[in-house]
């Protein structure tokens, strides 16, 4: 069976750096082997002189690595921005996150294609023709990320997973997101935010089976739970993600290489202890 390994996130931007290092050490001393390089991260090995030598400190003291990497999202870096002047800056941007995420040692770098607008496919494109290559050049593999609306929907995503028929380019499922979207029979789309029925045109598309629809494509994913209407960022078992289901099925996907912990623990109080031992049981699943 092949070797997939989980990773740890944490909410590094809320952690003072005299801090970082207890933390850390608190995750090793857990059985943690993995962390994620999160894109607060990222920000700081582009903008702070000196925090790569600062964060291979504390992993080093730790004895722990970096596997995985959330690249940088948000206005100024997804891939759909049209703010032309911008645009340039955050190919740039993209390009020297993975050249850090590769020198940590992660095999994919996450990002995502952006909030919906009519006409976002063009943008994405033009980010993609350049970035994959990138991707290829530095042997990191860059990962489109799954969200709620209908320019990130499983099918939206495939248009771009087939266009760049590259090992270095793939899809990170995002569970909860997925389970945010997913065709379960007692769903009550009423009970959706009005954001997204507006931007979905009050015709939301569910999807019955998002691991088997991107399973080809398939080479990380970030596991958190919710309650299949909202982004909770919970822990597994908190709420209605179908985990017995979707994580061995994950497991089965050709070409996944990690799963990644994206619990909100420091919003629902949640131990490290208690990640890692949450978490050391959802990779027993088979």
């Amino acid at each position: 069976m092949k070797d997939i390994q989980l990773a740890h996130f944490y909410a590094w931007r809320s952690v003072p750096d005299v801090m970082a290092p207890v933390l850390i050490q608190e995750f090793a001393d857990n059985g943690a082997e993995n962390l994620v390089l999160i894109e607060a991260w990222v920000e700081r090995l582009l903008n702070e002189p000196g925090f790569c030598s600062k964060l291979k400190g504390w992993l080093g003291a730790c004895g722990k690595n970096i596997s995985e990497c959330h690249g940088l999202w948000g206005p100024g870096y997804d891939l759909n921005i049209t703010e032309f002047p911008r645009r340039k800056g955050m190919i740039e941007d993209h390009q020297l996150g993975m050249e850090y995420a590769a020198f940590f040692g992660c095999k994919t770098y996450t990002v995502h294609t952006g909030p919906y607008h009519e006409g976002m496919e063009k943008p994405v494109f033009e980010a993609l023709e350049q970035l994959v290559p990138a991707a290829e050049k530095t042997g990191i593999i860059l990962a489109i990320e799954n969200g709620f609306n209908p320019g990130n929907s499983p099918d939206a995503l495939l248009q771009y997973l087939k266009a760049f028929p590259s090992k270095y380019f793939g899809c990170c499922l995002d569970l909860g997101h997925a389970n945010g979207m997913y065709a379960h029979p007692d769903k009550k789309t009423e009970l959706y935010s009005v954001y997204l029925k507006n931007i979905w045109k009050n015709d939301i598309r569910l999807e019955p089976d998002p691991v088997g629809k991107l399973s080809e494509y398939l080479v990380t994913a970030h596991v958190h739970d919710n309650d299949g209407y909202t982004d909770g960022h919970m822990l597994p078992g908190m709420g209605t993600l179908p985990s017995e289901k979707w994580i061995p099925a994950l497991k089965k996907c050709p070409r996944l290489v990690s799963l990644q912990d994206e619990v909100s623990a420091l919003t629902y109080r949640i131990s490290i202890r208690k990640l890692c031992e949450t978490f050391d049981e959802l990779m027993k699943l088979q």
